[in-house]
């Protein structure tokens, strides 16, 4: 008898494994269809046990490189049912970009996912309902952050972006309202609220002298926040930032991760796979 349920268990935990490795292949193929670029890459791997017959997934891993988006590819449907429940949801993203930024890596791990188990036993799709709270950690580096600067700011003709020891450098030249002029700003940068990076303790030079306050207030009207995550990023809140580290060329930002509700425009139905709105 012990040996008959084990080959009944066996069989089942077989099928449930021939069911996830085809919608882990599904999965990233339909990722990859929402994102753009020609060297594009994802992967989607799920750890399973027999729970997984029921619903419950120990951990969902998906890695992507190479890619353009205007905004987070992924979202929740809080419409649908909760039944099922991914333990660990991880996200690696590398090399890609959001909107106007160049991203060096983004990576989240998120504990307590809930989607649609009916809809994903009766028609092989996963959608997100329900996230839970983790980390996040993005990493950009100074280069990213030059163009950035460059197609945000059109006041900014020219500009080169340096990050070492907690401050960034920023030199350049610009128009702006009332002069014409390089600039040079000193200054370090803090996230009080959450989403926008603020450049604070700043030492500004108009043409290697010193600006004096006026100058100094319509410089930094112009390059302050350098960077909002939601706005610039289209990030809905995915992302609270709680810490930055500006070391060797290198902006980290760390801090809660969530997979956000999806925007509602349009019907539930047309998502591509994790709850994102076509």
């Amino acid at each position: 008898m012990t040996f008959l349920i084990l080959g009944i268990l066996g069989g089942l935990i077989h099928v449930s494994n021939e069911q996830v490795h085809l919608f882990e292949k599904h999965a990233a193929t339909d990722i990859a269809q929402r994102l753009d670029g020609p060297n594009r890459r994802v992967e989607v791997k799920a750890n399973v046990g027999p729970e997984a017959l029921w619903g419950d997934i120990h951990s969902v891993a998906i890695h992507a490189s190479g890619f353009r988006a205007s905004g987070l590819p992924f979202f929740t449907e809080p419409k649908r049912s909760q039944r099922g429940l991914v333990r660990d949801l991880q996200i690696d993203l590398t090399d890609f970009s959001l909107g106007k930024l160049h991203v060096q890596k983004m990576q989240a791990e998120i504990p307590d996912c809930h989607f649609d188990f009916p809809l994903a036993v009766n028609h092989r799709k996963i959608r997100l309902s329900r996230s839970g709270v983790g980390h996040g950690e993005v990493v950009v580096g100074q280069d990213d952050l030059e163009q950035f600067v460059l197609a945000k700011y059109h006041e900014i003709r020219r500009v080169s972006v340096k990050i070492d020891k907690d401050k960034i450098f920023i030199d350049g030249t610009g128009e702006f309202l009332i002069f014409k002029a390089s600039f040079t700003v000193i200054a370090r940068l803090e996230c009080i609220d959450g989403n926008t990076l603020h450049l604070t303790h700043a030492r500004v030079l108009i043409d290697g002298l010193p600006a004096d306050e006026g100058v100094r207030k319509v410089l930094l009207d112009v390059l302050d926040p350098v960077v909002d995550v939601d706005r610039d990023l289209d990030l809905h809140g995915a992302i609270r930032v709680q810490g930055l580290t500006l070391r060797d060329g290198q902006l980290r930002a760390e801090g809660v991760a969530v997979i956000p509700d999806a925007p509602s425009t349009g019907s539930t139905e047309k998502s591509t796979p994790l709850g994102h709105k076509l």
